[in-house]
């Protein structure tokens, strides 16, 4: 799925869930995904598995949930009293939170599905610049007139594109913007209806995993589905955020094919996903694992996901700024090759040792 198919995408219901207020109705699920029967005889282990995941994982909806709480509260400081230091809390809470939605993105089932929610999250890729086309157009200057404030409501029914995290980083870093004041009417509003519906989206899936947990401790099938999200995590992290724009995928260098290019806050984005994979993926992965006597391979994938980490947290930049710097370039390609390594030893050696068949990925198509 890219940015080309959602051109004009506006939050849709799929057909797995139906949304109700203040409810989440669950349907019956198609298996696209299974495990052996060999594998499936592990059940009681799977389940044990998938609490510690429903658990991990429920932690890091509620941080996302709390951080985009208090990036709406930033927003809304900063509007009431622009000056240096509230626009460097802006700025700080405003990438915290986007770490902390990178942290939970490899859960891509239950209730995220809902309404394009990771998509009203993160319009990504966006490979004809529809965040900066969307973004420009809501900021025009009426000519015969004063500007009339854009509410949230405005931003809840709009297209995903003007809806998350890209669309809040063209308010704070765009080129454009240095022609006018994030602080004057017109901006400032569309910065705290951004920001209002991010909080709002973050709560609402927050309080669905929870109410989403008795079906997914009871179906077997999610522990599949749940080890393909950190599969295809994986798969995005080597192939689109890293491969694409440092130009090992065939294609030229391009800086403006990786994630927050405007802020470079790329690598920082990398880095919150990885720590969302050790925090709430692993642990739970190292108990189905040691129930198929697998204690090496748990040992192997931890110690190489923390030294993704290390080498993440190492680099003083991103990928727009890393591609002008020698240096630089070769800390982000020792990256990209242990991020290669961690996909092989997950979706090759421990999908192989765990039997685990991929599917269709939903992810590759264009």
């Amino acid at each position: 799925m890219s940015a080309g198919s959602h051109s004009e995408l506006k939050p849709l219901t799929p057909w797995l869930f139906s949304s109700k207020p203040m409810a989440l109705t669950l349907l019956p699920l198609a298996l696209v995904l299974s495990l052996p029967a060999s594998a499936q005889a592990e059940s009681t282990d799977d389940a044990a598995a998938r609490q510690r995941w429903h658990t991990d994982l429920g932690t890091l909806y509620a941080a996302l949930a709390t951080s985009t709480d208090e990036l709406k509260q930033a927003a809304s400081d900063y509007c009431a009293a622009p000056d240096e230091d509230s626009r460097n809390h802006l700025d700080a809470q405003w990438l915290q939170a986007y770490q902390d939605w990178q942290a939970i993105r490899l859960v891509d089932f239950g209730p995220i599905e809902v309404d394009s929610r990771a998509w009203q999250m993160q319009f990504w890729p966006d490979r004809k610049n529809l965040v900066g086309t969307r973004m420009a157009s809501r900021l025009l200057q009426p000519t015969d007139g004063q500007p009339q404030p854009i509410t949230q409501s405005d931003i809840d029914n709009a297209g995903v594109a003007e809806q998350g995290f890209p669309a809040l980083e063209y308010l704070l870093y765009d080129e454009a913007m240095d022609e006018r004041q994030l602080s004057d009417p017109l901006p400032c509003s569309l910065l705290q209806s951004i920001s209002g519906h991010l909080a709002d989206t973050s709560a609402a899936l927050a309080t669905d995993w929870t109410d989403f947990g008795d079906h997914y401790l009871a179906t077997d099938s999610y522990t599949t589905a749940t080890l393909h999200g950190a599969m295809q995590l994986l798969d995005s992290l080597e192939d689109k955020r890293l491969g694409e724009p440092l130009g090992m995928m065939g294609s030229p260098a391009n800086h403006y094919l990786a994630e927050a290019w405007r802020s470079d806050a790329s690598v920082a984005l990398i880095a919150g996903s990885l720590h969302g994979l050790q925090q709430g993926f692993a642990p739970g992965l190292r108990q189905i694992l040691e129930s198929h006597q697998q204690d090496e391979l748990a040992d192997a994938f931890e110690t190489q996901l923390s030294d993704t980490i290390d080498q993440a947290e190492s680099l003083q930049s991103g990928i727009a700024t890393g591609l002008e710097d020698d240096q630089a370039l070769a800390q982000l390609t020792t990256l990209y090759i242990e991020v290669a390594q961690l996909r092989e030893l997950l979706n090759q050696q421990i999908a192989v040792a765990l039997g685990v068949v991929r599917g269709f990925n939903s992810s590759d198509g264009d």
